[in-house]
C-alpha cells in the first residue's frame, strides 16, 4: 500500500494542510449567511488531520474554500448592487429636481 501524500517519515510531524481560514474570514466580513458554514469546515480541517484523517481533513478544507468563495463573491456582488443603486438614486433625484433649486429668477 502507497503512503498517503500528506504523510510523513517516522519520527517527523507531519505538517497540516492549507485549512483556508483566510477565505472563511473574508466570507464571514463580507456575506456572514455563507461565511459561517466556510468557517466551520475550515475549523474542521486542523482536528481530522491531527486525528489521522486526511482524506476527510482535505474534503473539509475544499468545502472551506468553495463556501468562502461563494461568500466573497455574493458579498461583492450585493455591494456592488448597493453602490450602483444609490448612484442610481442621486441621477434620478438630479433629473426630477434638476438644478431649478440655484437658479435665480
Amino acid at each position: 500500500m502507497a503512503p498517503h501524500p500528506y504523510s510523513a517519515q517516522f519520527g517527523v510531524a507531519p505538517v497540516p494542510m492549507n485549512n483556508n481560514l483566510g477565505w472563511a474570514i473574508a466570507g464571514i466580513l463580507v456575506c456572514w449567511p455563507f461565511g459561517i458554514p466556510a468557517l466551520i469546515k475550515a475549523l474542521q480541517v486542523n482536528s481530522l488531520w491531527y486525528q489521522g484523517l486526511p482524506d476527510q481533513a482535505q474534503l473539509s478544507a475544499n468545502e472551506a474554500k468553495k463556501w468562502g468563495k461563494v461568500a466573497v463573491i455574493v458579498g461583492a456582488s450585493l455591494l456592488g448592487l448597493y453602490i450602483l443603486a444609490i448612484v442610481a438614486y442621486f441621477v434620478i433625484v438630479i433629473a426630477l429636481f434638476g438644478f431649478a433649486a440655484t437658479q435665480v429668477n
